[in-house]
């Protein structure tokens, strides 16, 4: 009771002084101890103060947020640009994350992933020890007796079989799997259901393979034809997945039986079933040994070298299921052997500089609404508020407006930069907030870390001042912030290196678009001749074609990959790219011709002993034309007869090569290629593909214009463009979204000035010098940093691009600058108008 206090303090006392007298300082102070306790009631000691603590902690969080709520509600116009700002770098980063998750997280939403392991072994190689993803294909049978804790099974085998229906024909990506593949792994299906591949005359197809061949018909029960190895078969179509969203492990069109394959023959000798290899998986029980497994593979081993002696293993291994991605590079013929890095690192980086610049656009802001709340910090802290507890109440509405711009950013992405990505990259990226926990992990990290980032400076910054300079009037914010200057001037160094990276790029294709291929590839089509037994009736049939003015044959074609070969001249050894065709074709595809002559196709020598080269040729070889030499090609000695200009095989990106052309004696080719009628090529390409079709009826027409051979390079290259574009617009729109921002700090802080020097006469150009001289300076600096920093960054970003392109020169530097300081000079100008408007003895009575 608290009147009992003071009597309970006097005896306690008393007792000390006794116990100090008798027994010494030490006992009395544990004596002391021992009867301050004693007298607590602990039953009249409750967890209500605790509960009330808590319970107005509660409370004051909820405050808060309340209080928060209001400053949004009371400052929409700067909320929203911080909210818009922030939400357009969470779209970025969703979109960049998903790309990378597309890779690094591939199949790991398969319930069944921690179960699952593929059997690699390791060989002996002249290189050193090599691991391969594959196993020999009979080894797939002794798994149920030899491995004791294995409950499932399946083999995998990749074929790019020719799918025919309707007489139409393509190149499918296609699976030959068990029927238990679909036990291990998990599919959802649209229609019909997983146990279809029990059947050995049914497949499953994907969504997007269903819809290209079906269209709106229901797939179940229709009949498609797969050619492998030459051989044909008829297959059903038993069910339908629903879209796997490119985060399925194994890329495929369709699933079939893999016992359905003609190269699965029962009847060949043990030997080559030994030496045919596949990829196997396995589904372990739970909690298996997995070292007991291993060891119990021992005996694989063993028959595989006895058996196979050519091809012997040193051991055989298990990789579990999620590690598969982490091998590529280290395991040959595996499930994955490409990453991606390049267009990982150009996404991420796109997504991490739209990050800070939103990022420091809005501690640019926070700092500009703060400045508005000066007097409720002070009133705080004269009442008892600890800057701890201010630091806390600034985050807390901080998270506020991270949480609306995660939510809008999550909306942005999905409607808006999701789709526009797809389209550009082919892809079908999506974000699935109900099958891919990772994707809460990185909203739940991006939430934190954009809280801390953008929150925590302003909320010490502003937590810092004290109350009687804020409550005298003596305070003042951002009058002279360098660190905010130098979160501009970051803003604006990121802003020109993107304008530059997208104008360099736009500058690129365009002098691309405009270079000369070194050939004529108008009215030209290219078609291709599947086998030696077809090529003299497709040619004969295509030169009967009215529109047909010429028709040659070659092994590969100029704007494909062109094999290379190694040639020898004065007992040195050289690659070069190697073209073999028929006698006209140089001069049918317009080569220019430099020095000599062209081949004659009534000289037998011209078709023996006689070769073409380009200048490149010349150079890299460090000869002169005529050249009366030999070069070696093949063991066969060949007379150069002419010199043509130089020409692109490939695409921009990659250097014109050394190039040899033979006019081959060969009666066939790999393809033919038809010069049309000026204008012709392209309406006459129908009349080709139904010739084709009619000599060729089970094979995959492959003509295209001779124009279209760089179509998907270009595409590639546009597409790249695109992102850059986006990204600079969007650096750009937030650099000036945060210029704004210090724009009017500066101006809120220095109105009362600029209007005490209105009234005493300053013109408008005193005044705009005065407030623009800041920024100018701002400006010079990025410009300063933004160049050098173009012109490495960039240059080698071009580099990796293409083997031809602009440059980092003075046009995309100085029209990036020019850009920059228009727009800079427009948002200050803005800000001057209104003080020019403005009327000071409103101002300065209010002030």
């Amino acid at each position: 009771m608290p009147e009992l206090l003071e009597q309970i303090q006097g005896d306690a006392y008393e007792i000390f002084y006794m116990d100090l007298e008798e027994k010494g300082l030490a006992y009395a102070r544990w004596r002391y101890i021992f009867h301050v306790f004693s007298f607590f009631k602990w039953r009249n000691i409750s967890l209500s103060k605790f509960i009330n603590q808590k319970s107005n902690q509660g409370a004051m969080v909820r405050s808060y947020f309340k209080i928060g709520w209001r400053n949004i509600l009371k400052q929409k116009g700067t909320t929203f640009i911080s909210v818009f700002g922030l939400s357009c770098a969470v779209g970025c980063c969703i979109v960049a994350y998903l790309f990378i998750a597309n890779i690094w997280f591939k199949g790991l939403n398969q319930r069944h992933k921690d179960e699952i392991y593929q059997l690699v072994y390791t060989a002996e190689e002249a290189d050193g020890p090599i691991t391969y993803g594959t196993v020999a294909e009979p080894i797939a049978e002794l798994i149920p007796e030899n491995l004791t804790q294995v409950k499932n099974q399946t083999q995998v085998l990749l074929e790019f079989p020719l799918l025919i229906h309707n007489n139409e024909s393509f190149y499918q990506r296609s699976l030959f799997v068990d029927p238990s593949y679909m036990e291990m792994f998990e599919y959802r299906m649209d229609f019909g259901y997983p146990g279809a591949l029990e059947e050995t005359d049914q497949v499953i197809l994907t969504k997007q393979l269903s819809e290209k061949l079906f269209g709106d018909k229901h797939p179940i029960g229709q009949e498609l034809a797969l050619v492998v190895n030459g051989e044909e078969k008829l297959y059903k179509v038993g069910g339908v997945m629903a879209d796997l969203k490119d985060m399925d492990m194994f890329t495929f069109d369709l699933l079939v039986h893999v016992e359905s394959h003609p190269g699965i023959k029962p009847d060949i000798p043990l030997k080559d079933a030994w030496s045919r290899e596949l990829w196997t998986f396995i589904q372990v029980e739970e909690e298996a040994d997995m070292a007991r497994i291993e060891s119990e593979m021992a005996s694989f081993t063993q028959m595989q070298n006895q058996i196979n002696p050519d091809k012997p293993y040193v051991k055989m291994s298990l990789i579990a299921y999620p590690d598969i991605i982490y091998n590529v590079g280290k395991i040959q013929r595996g499930v994955r052997d490409f990453l991606g890095i390049g267009p990982q690192i150009l996404l991420g980086t796109i997504g991490l500089f739209i990050l800070l610049l939103a990022v420091f656009n809005y501690i640019n802001l926070s700092v500009l609404m703060a400045s508005k709340r000066l007097k409720e910090i002070g009133v705080r802290k004269v009442i008892g508020s600890k800057r701890g507890q201010l630091i806390f109440q600034f985050l807390s509405e901080n998270l506020l407006i991270c949480f609306f711009a995660l939510f809008l950013g999550c909306l942005m992405a999905g409607f808006i930069f999701l789709p526009g990505f797809n389209e550009i990259a082919s892809k079908n990226l999506q974000i699935d907030l109900f099958r891919d926990k990772n994707i809460w992990i990185f909203l739940g990290g991006m939430l934190l870390a954009i809280t801390l980032i953008s929150g925590l400076y302003p909320a010490t910054y502003l937590s810092s001042f004290k109350p009687i300079s804020i409550l005298k009037g003596n305070q003042k914010i951002g009058s002279k912030s360098v660190f905010t200057s130098v979160l501009l001037a970051f803003q604006f160094t990121l802003a020109i290196i993107s304008m530059v990276a997208g104008i360099a790029f736009v500058q690129t294709n365009y002098i691309n678009s405009q270079r000369d291929w070194g050939y004529s590839s108008a009215d030209k089509i290219i078609v291709n001749v599947p086998e030696s037994k077809d090529y003299f009736p497709l040619k004969n049939k295509l030169s009967a074609l009215s529109t047909v003015m010429e028709i040659s044959g070659s092994q590969d074609y100029v704007g494909n990959w062109i094999r290379d070969k190694e040639v020898f001249l004065r007992d040195e050894k050289y690659e070069v790219d190697f073209l073999t065709a028929e006698a006209n074709y140089p001069e049918m595809m317009d080569l220019e011709l430099r020095e000599g002559r062209m081949f004659n196709s009534d000289l037998i020598t011209d078709t023996q002993e006689s070769i073409l080269v380009n200048q490149t040729f010349l150079d890299r070889l460090g000869l002169d034309f005529p050249y009366e030499g030999e070069v070696t090609i093949d063991s066969a000695e060949y007379h150069v007869i002419g010199v043509v200009d130089d020409f692109h095989t490939t695409f921009f990106s990659n250097a014109i090569e050394p190039m040899v052309i033979r006019a081959s004696p060969d009666t066939t080719f790999n393809f033919l290629t038809l010069k049309m009628n000026p204008g012709s090529a392209e309406g006459s390409m129908e009349a080709v593909k139904k010739i084709w079709h009619e000599t060729v009826p089970r094979g995959l027409f492959e003509g295209k214009l001779q124009t279209e051979v760089f179509e998907r390079e270009i595409a590639d290259v546009n597409g790249i463009t695109k992102l850059i574009l986006f990204s600079a617009t969007l650096s750009v729109v937030l650099a000036l979204l945060g210029l704004f921002g210090l724009v009017s700090l500066n101006m809120a802080a220095h109105i009362k000035d600029y209007c005490i020097r209105k009234v005493f006469g300053a013109n408008v150009g005193d005044l705009s010098k005065k407030l623009l001289k800041r920024y100018v300076v701002i400006w010079g600096v990025a410009a300063v940093v933004g160049t050098v920093v173009s012109s490495f960054l960039i240059s080698s970003f071009l580099d990796s691009f293409f083997a031809f392109h602009s440059g980092v020169g003075i046009v995309p530097i100085g029209f990036a600058l020019l850009i920059l300081f228009g727009l800079i000079f427009g948002t200050v100008a803005s800000q001057i108008w209104k003080v020019i408007k403005a009327n000071p003895a409103v101002i300065l009575k209010s002030e």
